[in-house]
């Protein structure tokens, strides 16, 4: 009876390993059965932590799995082949947004075409801190550097997918940069120039007569202290108060003659004054051409007795014999 029993439950077992491994065997047909796309990226870091079988996510949405990793002896990238699950995408049937169906691989090219065209790239990223990786698809802003494929697009059933730096590889290459910008300054030739400077600055210092500097910086310091005292002594509140009283004393008179003046020009004949002022103008002018007539009468008169003065004095006896008339000249 035990016997039988002990054969029943090995037969048991047995069953049920066998169904196990059916079980496995048809998830992996299953699996393999699934629809697929094929792609292709190119990347020139190093790939530690990244696996066959790693994830492949979009936005962060696992659409499929890392199937191969070879190095291209030709440029020294890596090359990463993955496998896509179309089951992952989904497109609208109609209006509705529920209502959806798969895609066929064909469709899922061009769509995929119409992203990369728009920045859609490949990069890979940590996978949490056990130090795994996996792919990420997705439109990083980060960067602007991508890795240069040999081809693009579809050829021969796989999509060229291009790649993006990873952010650690960004990041050494950032501070590779920086040590070698650092490595290209001349620290020698910046601390002898340094002390150079220092010595003749030293120098400089020692050839000045410091004391005589201070001595008249305090001669200097002194007179001033001196003036602002007699400034403070003379310009006391009380000739302050006097000079503000004169100036205000002074606008007050400015502004009662000013009133003044307005009211004599406001209340004098201005009309008047100015015909009486054109009318003396006017006689003046005449006055001055009458006595312009008499100064030129006078001045032929002056002639006149000039001329008769020059001929007494050339012949007196004319004064009692009179003045001859002309005689003939004599042949």
């Amino acid at each position: 009876m035990q016997e039988v029993n002990k054969f029943k439950l090995g037969l048991f077992v047995i069953a049920a390993i066998f169904l196990f491994v059916v079980a496995i065997a048809c998830m992996g047909i299953f699996d393999q059965l699934k629809p697929k796309a094929q792609l292709v990226t190119f990347v020139s870091e190093s790939v530690q932590g990244l696996a066959n079988g790693s994830d492949v996510k979009y936005k962060g949405v696992p659409i499929g799995k890392v199937d191969d990793i070879s190095i291209m002896t030709e440029n020294q990238t890596i090359r990463i082949d993955i496998s896509i699950n179309l089951s992952s995408f989904r497109r609208k049937t109609d209006s509705s947004l529920t209502a959806a169906s798969s895609i066929t691989r064909q469709q899922f090219y061009d769509y995929l075409q119409s992203e990369v065209e728009k920045g859609l790239t490949c990069r890979i990223e940590p996978d949490g801190i056990t130090g795994s990786k996996y792919i990420e698809m997705d439109f990083f802003k980060d960067t602007e550097e991508k890795t240069k494929t040999l081809s693009s697009g579809l050829i021969n059933g796989v999509y060229h997918m291009p790649s993006t730096p990873s952010m650690m590889a960004n990041l050494r290459m950032n501070l590779f940069e920086i040590l070698v910008k650092i490595a290209s300054i001349d620290f020698h030739g910046i601390s002898t120039q340094l002390i150079s400077l220092l010595n003749t600055a030293n120098k400089t210092i020692l050839a000045v007569d410091v004391e005589s500097l201070v001595n008249r910086a305090n001669e200097v310091a002194n007179k001033l202290e001196t003036t602002v005292n007699t400034l403070n002594t003379t310009i006391t509140p009380a000739a302050v108060n006097k000079t503000m009283g004169d100036i205000n004393n002074a606008l007050v008179s400015v502004k009662t003659l000013s009133d003044n003046l307005n009211k004599i020009t406001e209340n004098s004949e201005v009309p008047a004054t100015t015909a009486s002022i054109r009318h003396l103008s006017d006689s003046l002018k005449n006055s001055s051409n009458s006595l312009q007539i008499s100064l030129q009468k006078l001045n032929d008169a002056i002639d006149a007795v000039t001329d008769l003065v020059l001929y007494l004095n050339d012949n007196p006896s004319s004064v009692i014999r009179g003045k001859r008339g002309n005689t003939p000249k004599q042949k």
